[in-house]
């Protein structure tokens, strides 16, 4: 059920709603900021990281499907949408069909 409340201007709890709404703004700024200014950094010691590893290894495609959602984030100016996300898992991680000559109680 909806509920609709009024405030007057010198209402204390509408001064600290404001307040919270201004600092939570200004903190998710300040994180956007910091994210897109470190970031570049990151994302090329992880490229390094991965390319340094030996190929063959288990966790290859594990390696391979993080720096390429990595990389499709570095190539976007917001998120990675799910249908993106789930290509690339598909790619490195395929589904199982099951065997014919398989049988199973």
């Amino acid at each position: 059920m909806p509920i609709e409340m009024w405030h007057t201007p010198d209402c204390p709890q509408w001064t600290v709603m404001q307040i919270n709404w201004e600092a939570g703004s200004r903190r998710i700024k300040e994180q956007d900021t910091w994210a897109k200014e470190v970031f570049p950094a990151a994302h090329e010691r992880l490229r390094r990281a991965a390319v340094a590893i030996e190929p063959g290894m288990p966790a290859q495609p594990f390696i391979d499907a993080l720096t390429e959602l990595v990389q499709a984030q570095a190539d976007t100016t917001g998120f990675v949408v799910l249908h993106r996300w789930v290509e690339i898992l598909e790619q490195h991680f395929p589904p199982e069909f099951p065997d014919p000559d398989r049988t199973t109680d």
